[in-house]
This record gives C-alpha cells, structure tokens and sequence, in this order.
C-alpha cells in the first residue's frame, strides 16, 4: 500500500485541511539520510530568492541535479501539476522515469530545505489519490501570501 493511500483512508471520507494531510504524510514516510539524484523527496521550503513571483513550501521532488559547489539541488515539483495529472506522472517516477512537465522544474538551496523525508519508488507506484500536500505562496508587493493552488496551475 501507498503512504498516500493510506492517509486517504485515515481521512475516512472526511475532508481535512492541508495542514492535516501534511503532517499525516511527514509522519509516515522516512527521515532522508541524504538524497542523490534519482531520489523523490517531500520537505518543508523556504525561498531565499526576494524576486520569485511564487514558490510552493512543501515540494515533493525529483532530484535531476544536485550542485554541491552552489549548495543546490534542482528537479520536478509535482505539485506544480493539476491532480488529475500527478498520479500519471507519480506512477512514472516510481517506475524510474526521471521525466517531467518543464513547468515543474524549479532549482532549492539546500539550507533552506528542512524537514526532508525520502518518498519510496512503492509508494509513488501505487498512487491511487493526489494529496493536498502543496502550499503555493505569492510575492505580492513585496510580501509572500498563501494563495490557492488553482491560481498557480491556471498560470501554467
């Protein structure tokens, strides 16, 4: 079974907050003992960069790149994508495909990366339900608000 199954299950049907199905996911999946590429990770962000227009605080990515001179590492957010896509392309990764949606690919400094957890090759392969795990934030005048993740898929 699916880590992200089984948190649907837990839900019983009831709808819970994005903050609920986060904290469930976080639970239940591994601490990461370091990444490479190739590896699927959901972790807690924080943007250092002032002029991004969005970023999503909780990404779940797969590594394509890791710069350890610059102390980045870059890859596909799935979260970038509309859930009726993620399963597709969840499933994909977890049979080892290292593809993704060019939209999805954004670039992390690693101190700014916390709370990293590994998500298994199993768990992405036997996806049935995209969880609300993204946390899409917005630089409005110079002030980063939440904002719903529509506005940020519509934009794609």
């Amino acid at each position: 079974m699916s880590i992200f199954n089984d948190v649907k299950e837990l839900a019983g049907g009831s709808k819970q907050s994005k903050d609920w199905y986060r904290s469930q996911v976080f639970y239940g999946l591994e601490d990461s003992k370091g990444f490479k590429v190739g590896d699927v990770i959901f972790f807690a962000y924080s943007a250092a960069t002032k002029d991004l227009p969005f970023y999503d605080k909780y990404p779940m990515v797969l590594i394509t790149d890791i710069d350890m001179a610059n102390q980045q590492f870059s890859g596909g957010n799935i979260h970038y994508l509309r859930p009726s896509t993620r399963i597709s392309v969840a499933k994909s990764w977890g049979g080892g495909s290292v593809s993704y949606p060019r939209r999805c690919h954004h670039k992390y400094f690693m101190s700014n990366a916390s709370n990293i957890k590994t998500v298994s090759s199993a768990d992405l392969k036997d996806m049935k339900y995209p969880l609300p795990l993204e946390q899409f934030t917005m630089n409005v005048v110079g002030r980063y608000l939440d904002v719903p993740s529509s506005i940020i898929w519509s934009r794609q």
